[in-house]
């Protein structure tokens, strides 16, 4: 064993024993309560209860019941905050020993629906005013009323988020990396989902119908996360396995109305898609089985696209006293590859056609995930919490010029202690550890080793100023390169004066370990021999932000001004010596700085709801003190709700990109998309169409020679909601 991992075992051994002897309470009581709205006396589900001072907290099931155990004697507050409340705080209260308290909390709603609770940003729940980072809640609802099939449908409408040929981008972070090397984290109930060999995000295995919530968090976060959240974090949250067996059912159907002139077949494409799943209880387990069909003819030449994909969520009833949870999805897809419209052919004049001796290209992608969490120590001195994970991915390529290959296998545990030295303190430490075992025709096999040892403090230094400070030290090896130890500090602020405004500062040091297929990869793509750089090393960024929000009746506002120093971006660049071999190599430094806002009006309750965004961009390549490619100075949203949701237009706006990579004297222009939507509900159904691209805006959608999606027309209809 290397000393390394001879430290980071003593270190496990050490959180442990410091679970156990915190967590000796004699005579551990309980609270029992039920969550109601205080107008209609109606249970609230889904709210987030705290208990103070401590580590405890979990959620009110679909009868607004919710149950704290495990505390010894003494007297406990409890906190409570939902969507659509004024949060609530629940004082003295006495818990003797062996017993159970019975408590009724009525939550009083509040006019305007602000942008949510979350627990990504620090680890605890807290609405978005008292986080100290820049984060935004997209709740379940909003994926209803846009008519999302994926989670990636929603995100260009969250402040300081743009999606680049389907790769999500925070602040101006990512740009276009084909895929390759994510900058940005995805989480799934906590759980880290990228990929072990690319560390790429591939949203056809997430799931849509339970989806509660999903929180983005801006700004580097590897001081929590560890590697890829440089630019930020998005967390997918599914909602809790309710008592009472349910099912639901979503089914769409689409066609895309493409100009006659820029047809590649007779005709029109259509997709298609269809989900089910069904939530029951056995026992003292809750149970939700979940399977979904996808099919694409896809608006592009070789832009099919078939999906098959198979979910499984188990977890423990509301008041176990070790609470668990685990999950396993299994999703197979093929799809067509797609690479840019003939290159010998006159601008857009085939824009959605393929060379042809590509035509036909495809490839097979199947991933397995597999994971959870064990709260071995639960109690209001302590909570260790073991979250083991799996995660296969396997590629095969059908290309006229490749038959390439690769899997990866990445198993981890992150093990991690909570507790409170006092009411206004909360300690986190823990050890995360991952082995990947890769194989590919790429690079062959490779093992890579990561470990980290990480712990974060918060505190309350007055009634309205809290601080939060935290460390991680990501060490990352891979057979036949040098291994690195990245150092990541943070110290953030939330400043809560009493009234409507809350204000928070935060800097913080980004790492992105590079992934296995830009250190090794060796093939023939584009014209160009991909060459392996074993000597490639990780990413850093130092980020910083001071922001604000403002709830004012009917308008709460939000925004922060930002900037990041980057160094070491990773990026394709030619081998000296060589003019026909490109290699991935850290070839940048730069500077990113820039605005982010966001305002919400509810001009009618519940009737008229106006959303607007705004992010502007200033980026420098310090090398070559050009802008960073494929980043647009101005991008901005606007969406009109009517009727709860049920009607609207969503617009977007983002200008003409100032820099690109591969055919930089291709002409380019703004972007403006509109979108309409209406629904209507019928005997239980939720009947939702969505009219995108309404105008039929031409336009290349970031990476040159893609041209964006034509107007289509989709139609869905879902039940048991």
């Amino acid at each position: 064993m290397t000393p390394s991992r001879a430290a980071l075992g003593g270190l496990l051994g050490a959180l442990v024993c410091a679970a156990g002897l915190a967590a000796q309470e004699p005579g551990q009581g309980a609270i029992h309560g039920v969550v109601t709205d205080r107008s209609t006396d109606s249970a609230v589900a889904g709210a987030h209860v705290l208990l103070v001072g401590t580590p405890l907290r979990t959620t009110s099931d679909g009868q607004g019941e919710f149950r704290l155990v495990g505390l010894g004697p003494g007297r406990y507050s409890i906190r409570i905050l939902s969507v659509g409340y004024a949060p609530d705080l629940e004082a003295n209260l006495a818990v003797k020993g062996g017993d159970t308290l019975e408590l009724t909390v009525a939550l009083e709603p509040v006019a305007l629906q602000l942008s949510g609770i979350n627990v990504t940003a620090t680890g605890s729940a807290q609405t978005s005013g008292e986080a100290p980072v820049s984060v935004s809640v997209v709740e379940g609802a909003d994926m209803l009323r846009r008519n999302a099939i994926q989670v990636q449908d929603v995100l260009p409408y969250v402040p300081g988020v743009d999606m680049n040929h389907g790769e999500v981008d925070i602040r101006g972070t990512t740009g276009v990396s084909e895929g390759v090397g994510s900058r940005v984290l995805l989480l799934l109930d906590g759980h880290p989902i990228l990929t072990g060999d690319g560390a790429e995000i591939d949203y056809e295995e997430l799931p849509t119908l339970d989806v509660e919530r999903t929180e983005v968090v801006k700004g580097s976060q590897s001081a929590l996360y560890g590697s890829s959240a440089m630019g930020g974090v998005v967390n997918l949250i599914t909602s809790p396995i309710d008592e009472r067996p349910s099912t639901q059912m979503k089914a769409y159907y689409g066609v895309y109305d493409t100009p006659a002139p820029d047809r590649y077949a007779p005709g029109h494409q259509d997709y298609y898609g269809a989900d089910v799943q069904h939530s029951l209880v056995l026992g003292p387990v809750g149970l939700r089985l979940a399977l979904g069909r996808e099919s694409s003819e896809g608006y592009e030449q070789n832009g099919e696209f078939s999906r098959w994909l198979a979910r499984a969520k188990l977890s423990s009833m509301p008041g176990s006293t070790h609470p668990w949870d685990a999950y396993v999805i299994w999703a197979t897809i093929r799809e067509g590859q797609f690479t840019s419209w003939p290159t010998d052919s006159e601008f857009m004049a085939h824009p959605y056609q393929v060379d042809s001796v590509a035509l036909g290209d495809w490839n097979r992608v199947s991933h397995l995930l597999a994971g959870g969490r064990y709260a071995a120590v639960s109690g209001s001195g302590a909570l260790l919490t073991l979250e083991p994970s799996l995660t296969w991915s396997g590629v095969r390529d059908h290309m006229h010029d490749s038959r390439n290959w690769h899997d990866a296998t990445r198993m981890g545990m992150n093990t991690q202690l909570e507790f409170n030295p006092g009411s206004e303190h909360a300690v986190t430490f823990g050890v995360d550890m991952a082995g990947t075992a890769l194989n590919s025709s790429y690079y062959g096999a490779k093992w890579i080793e990561d470990a980290a040892p990480y712990g974060q403090e918060e505190f309350t230094v007055t009634r309205t100023l809290r601080l939060t400070a935290g460390v991680r030290v990501d060490y990352h090896h891979v057979d036949g390169a040098p291994s690195e130890a990245a150092f990541n500090p943070k110290l953030a602020a939330s400043f809560n004066p009493a009234g409507p405004f809350a204000f928070r500062a935060s800097v913080g040091r980004g790492y992105r370990a590079p992934s296995a297929i830009e250190q090794f990869v060796s093939t023939f793509q584009q014209g160009y021999q991909l060459v392996a750089d074993p000597n490639l090393h990780g990413e850093s960024a130092w980020s910083g932000e001071f922001g604000g929000t403002a709830s004012l009746g009917r308008l709460w506002l939000d925004g922060a001004l930002f900037e990041s120093w980057y160094h070491g971006l990773i990026g394709p660049a030619p081998v000296t010596g060589q003019p026909d071999e490109v290699s991935f190599q850290n070839v940048q430094r730069a500077t990113v700085r820039g605005v982010d806002a966001s305002a919400k009006v509810d001009v009618a309750p519940r009737t008229v709801d106006v959303n607007l965004t705004y992010l502007y961009l200033d980026t420098r390549d310090e090398v070559t003190g050009l802008p960073l490619p494929y980043r647009s100075r101005h991008n901005a949203t606007a969406s009109l709700d009517l009727l709860g949701g049920l009607a609207g237009v969503d617009v977007r706006y983002r200008s003409r990109l100032e820099q690109v990579l591969l055919y930089p004297f291709d002409p380019r222009g703004a972007i403006t998309i509109v979108d309409l939507r209406f629904g209507f509900r019928l005997r239980g159904v939720t009947f939702l169409a969505k009219v995108s691209n309404l105008l039929q805006a031409r336009y290349v959608d970031v990476l040159e020679r893609n041209q964006g999606a034509p107007r289509s027309l989709l139609v869905t209809g879902m039940t048991g909601l």
